[in-house]
């Protein structure tokens, strides 16, 4: 399993907007095609399950980010260090028709999470 460290930094909320709050990551060089992965992340001693966007974003302004959204964990963690491990890899990045049609797609990549 692949793995890094990246520090949470400030986004734009868009994720927290739709019910999918994601931790935006500092890295964009990661050795890794774009796409969306299951992914084992360490927060402050506790381990999480989640799901790591690694790409442009497509639907909204094609900047290539890296963000994470983390099962089961509410909390701000924005300019800490957090360990990311990449299991497995669930799709490539798509462009959505609508806010609607992204959130679907999210919460179909969540059953991915045991």
């Amino acid at each position: 399993m692949k793995s890094f460290e990246a520090k949470v930094i400030a986004g734009d909320g868009r994720g927290k907007k739709i019910g999918f709050p994601t931790a935006n990551l500092d890295k964009t060089d990661l050795d890794i095609d774009f796409g969306v992965y299951l992914a084992a992340v360490r927060v402050e001693g506790k381990n999480y399950c989640g799901l790591l966007h690694f790409g442009p974003r497509k639907t909204f302004d094609n900047k290539t980010t890296a963000e994470l959204h983390i099962k089961d964990f509410s909390g701000n963690i924005c300019g800490r260090e957090i360990k990311v491990g990449i299991a497995r890899k669930i799709r490539g990045v798509k462009k959505f028709d609508s806010i609607e049609d992204l959130k679907n797609q999210i919460a179909k990549d969540m059953e991915s999470i045991a």
